[in-house]
Parts: structure tokens; C-alpha cells; sequence
């Protein structure tokens, strides 16, 4: 199964000259713990609840003057629409995230998967295993 059937759409994106405090305002108002920074549809880097709490607030910068582009995990991995859940997961573990940012075949970003996806998929398709076992149990 491909990641195209189980990534967010649309991705909450910001420029990266906007703000610490419009990124803050808009993970606060969608409930949303990252933002994907891009420009011209592509993706640059992302920025993360955390990121603003050690990055710009523990740091003692300005929120509301502190541009994206200064405090942003550059150069993340981003991975196809077209590869399978294993390889996100893979992913995710060797590289210690929690999200990733998917882009289309030109680079374009398309969507973004996260571990709480990848926990709700797998907890759908064990759950389908345990109706499978019920259900045989009932037949004996």
C-alpha cells in the first residue's frame, strides 16, 4: 500500500518569510503540531511546535519578528506519494521523525504523513485481523 491512500491533504504551509507567531497562530487555530515551510509549491523545511518552543521562545527571540527561514529543519527528507507504508515507517524510525512531507513526481508537495497516520492505519488493519479471529472463533 502506497502512502498517497493514508498522507493529509491539504498540507498547512507557510512562505519562508512569515513568521514564528503566524506559524504559531495557524498550529494553534487547525490543531496541528507542524507546518511545512515552501515556496513556490515546493517544499524547504518544516517547523514544528517544538521548534518554536526551543528555537525562538527557550532562545528569548521575538515570535513576531523572527521569520520562518531562521529557525526551520532545513533540508528534510521527503519522500514520493508512490512509496510503500514499510519504507515511511523505515524512514520514521532511522531518522528519529514523526512527520514527512510528501511531494509529487516534479517535487511539488502533494501531502504529509505522519506517525499518528501510520498508528491509526495499522490499528484499522488489526483491528480487521481481530474480526477475522471472532469471527472464526464463532465458527468453531
Amino acid at each position: 500500500m502506497s502512502i498517497e491512500r493514508v498522507m493529509q491533504r491539504p498540507v498547512l504551509r507557510l512562505p519562508p518569510e512569515a513568521t514564528c507567531a503566524e506559524a504559531a497562530t495557524m498550529m494553534r487555530d487547525e490543531n496541528v503540531g507542524a507546518i511545512v515551510i515552501s515556496e513556490s509549491g515546493r517544499p524547504l523545511g518544516m517547523v514544528t511546535d517544538r521548534d518554536l518552543v526551543i528555537r525562538v521562545i527557550a532562545d528569548g527571540m521575538e515570535a513576531e519578528k523572527t521569520q520562518l527561514r531562521d529557525v526551520m529543519s532545513g533540508e528534510p527528507i521527503f519522500l514520493g506519494g508512490e512509496r510503500s507504508i514499510e519504507q515511511v515507517i523505515a524512514a520514521m524510525r532511522n531518522l528519529a521523525i514523526r512527520r514527512i512531507p510528501v511531494v509529487d513526481h516534479e517535487g511539488q508537495l502533494c501531502g504529509l504523513v505522519s506517525m499518528d497516520d501510520m498508528l491509526i492505519l495499522l490499528a484499522d488493519q488489526l483491528g480487521d485481523l481481530a474480526q477475522v479471529i471472532r469471527q472464526e472463533i464463532g465458527n468453531d
